[in-house]
């Protein structure tokens, strides 16, 4: 017997429910297996098989896996009930936090991504030019195909909070130059998407479990990771996403008041990343990463919220090749 199914912000094109039947509490996951099937049922498939694999290696870390299943043209798997746990972008959102609490939650953070990125690999030739290719290139072409958003994607100029912001012609060569440039010395085991609302804290326990994992970044870089938690602490994703956006013909804003939370979590979790080279990558990947989100976003009807984070992706990288 079910005794509550309660529906969780989840991914794009997937729908994540808690439910709770007899003694048990538990998460699941569900995708739609014959729509969208590359941003749908591939991404939850990956999700799934790269959970199964840090269970293994990072059993603390990660929620478990309980079962997978299928149920007409629906697939779906579940995974453990954190109990205790809430995730970072709620908590700074909701909470009154000193700040002391606060840079406890980055370092816990820290003390996550550090244990995750411990495992490494050595480095694939010419993957930056493949990341770029697949993940910014290719991610324009499938957004653009909606015609809504190509019309908007054609104007090429645009206006956002007041400042002039050139759309990504102006810096595509920059990109291309810089991801055929772009030599690590090694690539790590990566979560691949920890914005911080797929980072779970606990504060009686002190620490985080990472979910939502992602498994098609093409550089398996930690710098990828570092990025997406700035995705969501200095570019205020998670918070901007929740929330409505005001879209123009050629203008982009919103009239939202960000947390102060936010800025006391970046000021901590940004002063971990101090070499320069490390900025400047994390800061194009940061960019990159509001590219690659175009579909996921088009495809599930999100078009207002697409032509915003595809104006801040292009501001960003203004101020990195300007």
């Amino acid at each position: 017997m079910i005794y509550a199914v309660k529906k969780l912000k989840g991914g794009s094109l997937s729908s994540t429910y808690y439910i709770k039947a007899y003694d048990q509490e538990y998460i699941s996951k569900e995708i739609v297996r014959d729509q969208n099937r590359e941003y749908g049922f591939v991404r939850w498939y990956s999700q799934l098989k790269k959970l199964q694999r840090y269970n293994t290696l990072y059993p603390n870390l990660f929620p478990k896996v309980i079962d997978t299943g299928v149920d007409h043209n629906k697939a779906y798997f579940k995974i453990e009930y954190m109990k205790g746990f809430r995730d970072i972008k709620t908590i700074l959102t909701n909470d009154t936090l000193t700040n002391e609490q606060i840079f406890r939650i980055s370092q816990a953070v820290w003390k996550g991504l550090n244990q995750l990125h411990s495992v490494t690999h050595d480095a694939i030739l010419g993957a930056g030019n493949l990341y770029f290719e697949e993940e910014v290139l290719q991610k324009i072409t499938d957004a653009i195909a909606v015609p809504e958003f190509a019309d908007f994607y054609a104007h090429g100029t645009y206006e956002y909070d007041g400042r002039i912001v050139q759309g990504i012609g102006a810096s595509i060569h920059d990109l291309e130059n810089f991801f055929s440039e772009l030599k690590l010395i090694q690539e790590e085991n990566i979560h691949g998407n920890p914005t911080l609302e797929n980072i779970l804290y606990s504060f009686e326990e002190d620490r985080v479990v990472f979910i939502d994992v992602y498994d098609e970044s093409m550089i398996d870089s930690r710098f990828l990771d570092y990025a997406q938690v700035l995705q969501c602490s200095r570019s205020h994703y998670g918070y901007i996403n929740d929330n409505k956006v005001d879209i123009g013909e050629v203008s982009v804003t919103h009239r939202l008041q960000i947390p102060k939370n936010f800025e006391t979590f970046n000021y901590h979790f940004e002063s971990e990343i101090a070499e320069p080279r490390t900025k400047e990558i994390v800061d194009v990947f940061e960019a990159t990463q509001f590219i690659r989100m175009l579909p996921f976003k088009v495809l599930a009807g999100d078009i207002d919220k697409a032509k915003f984070f595809y104006v801040h992706a292009c501001y960003l990288l203004g101020k990195v090749f300007r």
